[in-house]
């Protein structure tokens, strides 16, 4: 069965509105759907979707047999939930959402005794396009990691190491937790002389390419120890956005643009949107199906972004662009 985005985001939209795994039929039973049971068509796409999830479900009639509905038990509900709404973010072009096991997982990487095992696993999870950029984003896993920095333990600097290479830490969460002491301890790491037991030279390794990650996103100042820059938004310094009254200040094919933020962030969806259903990125191109006028100098300006900053998946320089015009 093929769906379009449309036909899917039409469904889903009321769906998750009125239940979506937050209505409980009865104790226990939580509704996903409930369809007309004479809508042959949505009953079908419902079928389909619910063949592909991971969890177990089940459909049942109503009593009165009108509506036909598709819930799960308390035990699936959260994997339900989250499930529902990664389909509606990939079929929109939305940042994909953490699952409940990906945010278990970053918890236990705060307080585990091998944290670089662990940033291992979401750094492959990453690569397999499970995970999104920056899914380390709640300001109190932020602070957790900055905290637990202080320990100095090496094997905590090569799992945060691992984390920034892959840009699984939101640098704007990070940069809003930022205190002296963080400050202090990032001019300390750049100053520190390796050893030549290779353990703890491991981590030294690794603390000294943290310092220049956030050097690299202007969070903190390589001219002034102990402070950081005046940057309110690492992902727009790094990849030169630059705002003004809501509008961004662009140049593309050799014209300078001012592109609103709604146009700019709908053309990041949509490339997004095409990248989650399979297309190379270099076939997302200015004479594809979805692409509009409104968008189209959005569209060159982002393309013109992410080829200055090769270094970067498109999928993560999609992330850092819509995160360097939020707010």
């Amino acid at each position: 069965m093929t769906v379009d985005d449309k036909r899917l985001l039409a469904f889903l939209g009321p769906q998750m509105r009125d239940y979506g795994g937050k209505f409980e039929a009865e104790p226990g039973v939580w509704v996903l759907f409930a369809i007309e049971t004479a809508d042959a068509e949505s009953n079908k796409l419902a079928l389909w979707l619910l063949a592909g999830a991971q969890f177990a479900n089940h459909s049942a009639l109503s009593e009165d047999e009108e509506w036909t509905l598709y819930y799960v038990d308390a035990a699936h509900r959260k994997e339900a939930i989250h499930w529902l709404d990664e389909l509606a973010r990939v079929a929109s072009g939305q940042i994909r959402p953490v699952s409940p096991a990906q945010r278990s997982l970053i918890r236990e990487l705060l307080t585990s005794g091998m944290p670089h095992r662990v940033a291992q696993q979401l750094a492959e999870q990453h690569t397999k396009g499970k995970l999104s950029a920056g899914s380390v984003q709640e300001p109190g896993e932020a602070r957790a990691l900055l905290d637990r920095m202080l320990s100095r333990e090496p094997l905590f600097y090569s799992a945060v190491q691992t984390l920034l290479s892959h840009h699984l830490i939101d640098l704007i969460a990070l940069q809003r937790q930022l205190i002296a002491e963080d400050l202090s301890l990032e001019d300390e790491l750049g100053q520190a002389t390796l050893s030549r037991a290779p353990f703890p030279q491991a981590g030294q390794i690794a603390a000294d390419e943290i310092r220049s990650a956030l050097i690299r996103f202007h969070i903190i100042n390589p001219l002034e120890h102990g402070t950081n820059t005046v940057v309110t938004n690492p992902y727009a310094a790094y990849l030169e956005i630059v705002r003004e009254d809501g509008k961004i200040m662009a140049t593309a094919s050799g014209n300078s643009l001012t592109l609103p933020r709604e146009a700019f962030v709908t053309a990041i969806r949509s490339m997004r949107r095409n990248l989650y259903w399979g297309a190379p990125f270099q076939n997302v191109g200015s004479n594809a199906p979805w692409m509009r006028g409104e968008i189209a100098a959005s569209f060159q300006f982002i393309q013109q972004r992410l080829e200055s900053r090769r270094e970067l998946s498109a999928m993560d320089g999609l992330y850092m662009l819509e995160r360097a015009v939020e707010g």
